[in-house]
C-alpha cells in the first residue's frame, strides 16, 4: 500500500509541474500579445488538471475499493470479530444495586402497595365481567372437568354454581430481603383475601361391581374459599454463569411463592344419595380440604415456586445469528470444487485481485 501511495504522489507531482509550465507559458504568451483563446484554453486545461489530481488523491489515498473492503471483512476470524463486540459491563452486585437505589435493608420501612391494589382490583373486575358473559367460564370449567383427567368411575361432571365474589385481595407491607442465593434479593408482600369464591358441581359415582354400570351414587358438592392470607415472595432467578462464556443468553424467570405460615380456609357442603341423602359428611370435607392444601403446598409454598418466563428481547436476533453461523459452517465444511485447498484458492484469488488493482 505504501508503494502505491508513493506512485500516486509522484504522478500528482508531475501533473502539478505540468500545470505550472502550461500556466507560465500562457502568461508569457499573453504578455507577448498572443491570442486570447490560447490563454483561455490553457487556463481551462490547468483547472481540469487540478480537478483530476484532487480526484486521484481522494480516490487512492483516502478511499478504498468497495469489494476489497467487503473481502477483508469476510476474512475476519471469529476471534477478530469478537473484538468488535460491544463492551461488556460487569453485572451489578446486590450491594451496588441497593446503594444506587438508596434502599437500606435494615432500616427501610415496609412500603404501601395501595397503587397495586387499585390496579389489581380494576383488572379483576374486568375479568369477572368477561367471565359471566354467555357463561363462558362455566363452559370452560365443564370442558376441563370432563376432559382426560376424569376417572372412569365418575359420570359426567356438571357445574351448577359459580361465584367469583365481589371483594379484592389487599397487598401490604412490601419489603426487600436477602435471598438464599448469595448476591440475590427477593420482595416480600403480605396479602389478605376474604371473600366467597364458590363452585358447585354434580356428578355420579358409578359402581361397576358385580357388573358394569351396576348402580350410581349421586354426588353434589359446593366448595368455597372464604379466607386466604399469607406472605408472597417474588424473586428474579438468574441462570448460573457458564465457565465457557456462552454468547447465547439463557432464560430468566420470575419465581413466585409463599411462606408456609399461610391461611387457607374452605367451606365444603356435600350431599350424597338419591332417595336417602347424606349431608355435609365431615370425613369428605376433611379429605377435600387436605387434598387442596397439599396441592397448594406442593406447587407454591417455598422452596417450591411458580415460574414466569421473562421475554427475551434478542431471541429473534440470536436465532438469526445461529442460522447464519450454521450456514457458514456448512459452506466451509463442503469440499472445494477444484483440487486446490481452500487456503491456496483464496491466495490465488488475492494474487489475481492485486494484479488487477496494479
Amino acid at each position: 500500500m505504501s508503494g502505491q501511495c508513493s506512485i500516486y504522489e509522484e504522478v500528482a507531482t508531475q501533473l502539478v509541474g505540468l500545470i505550472q509550465k502550461e500556466c507560465a507559458a500562457c502568461v508569457i504568451q499573453e504578455k507577448n500579445g498572443g491570442d486570447v483563446s490560447v490563454f483561455v484554453k490553457g487556463l481551462l486545461l490547468g483547472q481540469l488538471s487540478v480537478i483530476i489530481v484532487i480526484a486521484f488523491v481522494l480516490r487512492y489515498m483516502f478511499l478504498e475499493d468497495v469489494h476489497q473492503g467487503k473481502k477483508q471483512l469476510s476474512r475476519l476470524s471469529p476471534a477478530a470479530k469478537s473484538q468488535t463486540n460491544m463492551k461488556r459491563v460487569p453485572s451489578s452486585t446486590a450491594a451496588n444495586i441497593l446503594d444506587k437505589t438508596f434502599y437500606d435493608l435494615l432500616h427501610h420501612p415496609p412500603e404501601s402497595t395501595d397503587w397495586l391494589n387499585v390496579l389489581l382490583a380494576q383488572t379483576m373486575s374486568q375479568y369477572r365481567d368477561d367471565a359471566q358473559l354467555n357463561d363462558r367460564l362455566i363452559l370452560a370449567i365443564d370442558e376441563v372437568l370432563n376432559g382426560g383427567v376424569r376417572p372412569g368411575f365418575f359420570g359426567p361432571i356438571h357445574v351448577t354454581e359459580l361465584s367469583l365474589g365481589d371483594e379484592f385481595p389487599i397487598f401490604s407491607n412490601a419489603r426487600i430481603r436477602p435471598s438464599d442465593d448469595i448476591g440475590s434479593m427477593r420482595a416480600e408482600i403480605d396479602f389478605e383475601f376474604s371473600d366467597q369464591l364458590s363452585v358447585g358441581i354434580e356428578t355420579q359415582l358409578i359402581l361397576n361391581w358385580p357388573k358394569v354400570d351396576f348402580a350410581a351414587l349421586p354426588i353434589s358438592l359446593l366448595l368455597s374459599v372464604v379466607r386466604f392470607s399469607g406472605t408472597l415472595t417474588i424473586e428474579l432467578i438468574n441462570p448460573p454463569e457458564s465457565s465457557t462464556g456462552s454468547t447465547i443468553p439463557l432464560d430468566r424467570y420470575v419465581a413466585i411463592s409463599s411462606y408456609s405460615d399461610f391461611t387457607l380456609d374452605f367451606a365444603v357442603r356435600s350431599l350424597l344419595g338419591s332417595r336417602t341423602k347424606l349431608e355435609d359428611i365431615p370425613k369428605l370435607t376433611d379429605l377435600i380440604t387436605s387434598k387442596l392444601r397439599n396441592v397448594y403446598m406442593d406447587r407454591l409454598v417455598y422452596p417450591n415456586f411458580v415460574k414466569i418466563k421473562i421475554p427475551n428481547m434478542w431471541e429473534a436476533r440470536d436465532r438469526k445469528t445461529r442460522e447464519q453461523q450454521q450456514a457458514l459452517d456448512e459452506k466451509l465444511s463442503d469440499p472445494p470444487e477444484s483440487g486446490l485447498t481452500a487456503s491456496a484458492k483464496e491466495r490465488i484469488e488475492e494474487f489475481v485481485e492485486d494484479i488487477k488493482d496494479a
